[in-house]
């Protein structure tokens, strides 16, 4: 099943006063019972040894350290361990597919408790999933997530996955070009995009599905950022030159809007572009940069460690979990936290 649960403020406050949310609805016993000076009180049947010892293992697998996003999740991440009585061991994969293959292979030979898996992409994510489940140590899949279907066709499982509201930032976005332009403007957008990423794929394709709700509102194209400031700037300056009645810009991934935002201003088109995504690190939110929706890396760490205290502890949690988006407009303070 999917769960959504309520944006960044109130999900912080409730993890601030101790309280578990999310997973299957569970009774006061059901948390006592997950609670304990070491994370291993009352492991689960089945999982590896390394869970029932007093300070149970976590492979942490990350992408890269350079996006300020990873850096927020590492934070949440580290907290969260030390607070459940965990040992989190984190790679860092500098977004070398090879080099995340043979940290996932490292975790294995430890024989870890469970793995937090923030692959560098949707598919070789899939590939570590299989390879982690077969090996018996629980994947609990964030930000990236994996094709669940895929996984099991393969012959291995996934315990969950956790991260934003993907579509609904999309939607949230549309919504927010049609609400400053106008519900029957003339809008041709373009899209700054990963097509290769299943997750910002989904919020691409809210934003189209939001946007075109106008009729005379068109995505035209969609460009590839590989999640990169420079690169988004070029291909976005390539768009914009290809397509001189472009208004409209999507970039879905915070390095993208910074790249995005800088070849808006390299061409002079401040006055006729218009720009929307996921919110970029340290990035005020001004014209030509009309809005954004956010996500809470360090949040999706606590959140996800929390999740895996209570399936070691024999606690079943949701197949997927999604946290809702904040929306910001011209003139909001973004926090510091919320970077997309």
């Amino acid at each position: 099943m999917t769960k959504v649960i309520p944006g960044y403020k109130k999900v912080a406050l409730i993890l601030a006063s101790g309280a578990l949310l999310l997973g299957a609805c569970s009774s006061a016993s059901d948390t006592d019972a997950a609670a304990g000076d070491s994370a291993a009180a009352g492991v689960r049947e089945g999982l590896p040894e390394n869970c029932s010892t007093a300070t149970p293992k976590i492979g942490v697998a990350l992408p890269n350290l350079s996006n300020p996003y990873y850096v927020e999740m590492k934070k949440g991440v580290e907290t969260a361990a030390a607070e459940n009585g965990f040992e989190a061991i984190i790679s860092i994969a500098d977004d070398d597919i090879a080099q995340q293959q043979s940290q996932i292979d490292s975790f294995i030979q430890a024989g870890v408790c469970a793995v937090y898996l923030n692959a560098i992409g949707s598919e070789p994510g899939t590939g570590f999933a299989v390879s982690l489940s077969k090996a018996g140590i629980p994947v609990f899949a964030v930000n990236v997530f994996v094709d669940m279907a895929a996984v099991e066709a393969a012959g291995g499982s996934v315990v969950q996955n956790l991260g934003a509201d993907q579509a609904g930032g999309g939607t949230l976005s549309g919504e927010q070009a049609l609400a400053n332009l106008g519900a029957d403007a003339t809008i041709i957008a373009g899209i700054v995009g990963v097509p290769s990423n299943v997750t910002t794929n989904l919020r691409d394709a809210a934003f189209t599905a939001a946007l075109t709700k106008n009729p005379n509102a068109k995505v035209v194209q969609t460009v590839d950022h590989e999640v990169k400031p420079d690169v988004a700037q070029k291909v976005t300056a390539e768009m914009l030159q290809g397509n001189p009645g472009m208004n409209v810009i999507f970039a879905d991934t915070g390095p993208g809007v910074v790249g995005a935002l800088l070849a808006i201003k390299q061409l002079k088109l401040e006055d006729k572009v218009q720009l929307y995504g996921f919110c970029a690190d340290k990035t005020k939110i001004e014209k030509p940069y009309m809005g954004c929706v956010g996500q809470a890396p360090d949040l999706y760490g606590q959140l996800t460690i929390a999740e895996i205290k209570k399936y070691i502890s024999g606690t079943d949690v949701e197949k997927e979990v999604l946290v809702a988006t904040p929306t910001f407009n011209v003139g909001d303070e973004v926090p510091a936290n919320i970077i997309g």
